[in-house]
């Protein structure tokens, strides 16, 4: 009789842990698989929402006007901007093009791969590949920093400029906007300003 007994025991504790084994095997995976693709889909949408705010602070085609305190003409244009979530004044461009009118008719324009512009003060930090044309007159730099209310431009970093026949290679031009007057400087006292003539 205890033979029995022990056997029908023995007989219910292995159906007991098949059944634990079981249920811990498929259906425990078939919740994690459920988990898995519910915390797969959240994140989808979570990364297609970000995405989608990004294009939300895409702008295309964007041109901005404004006239300085002697009535001359500012115009920037990109062909994409981006506005910056964490300061709404500042958008980052590509494709630049800057253009002074002056009421003469003389013409400045500055071209770059890149820029990031302030759109209350104006203030421009154009960089990649900086050109600024005016006449016959080329200027190139790396960087460049237009100062809208203090009618200034700062070239930097690699500055070249060329005429008809004249090459100069330096750190640093200061151009001033209403005169037209240059500042050529290099980074240390000690370096030289290259200057060729044709």
């Amino acid at each position: 009789m205890y033979k029995r007994l022990i056997q029908i025991v023995l007989v219910f504790c292995l159906l007991i842990v098949l059944s634990l084994t079981f249920y811990n095997y498929f259906y425990e995976k078939e919740l994690k698989i459920e988990k898995n693709v519910e915390t797969q889909e959240k994140t989808t949408k979570e990364k297609i929402n970000i995405i989608q705010e990004k294009k939300d602070n895409i702008i295309y085609n964007l041109s901005y006007k404004k006239f300085d305190i002697q009535n001359n003409f500012y115009q920037i244009e990109a062909l994409e901007g981006v506005l910056k979530e964490n300061d709404p004044n500042l958008i980052l461009m590509k494709k630049v093009k800057a253009t002074i009118k002056y009421l003469d008719y003389e013409n400045l324009i500055i071209l770059s791969e890149n820029a990031i512009f302030n759109n209350k003060s104006f203030e421009t930090n154009f960089y990649n590949g900086v050109r600024l044309i005016y006449e016959d007159q080329n200027l190139s730099s790396d960087n460049l920093d237009f100062l809208f209310d203090k009618n200034i431009a700062i070239f930097k970093d690699n500055v070249r400029y060329e005429n008809l026949d004249t090459k100069m290679f330096s750190d640093q031009i200061i151009l001033n906007l209403f005169t037209k007057e240059i500042i050529i400087k290099a980074k240390k006292d000690l370096e030289k300003i290259q200057i060729l003539k044709n």
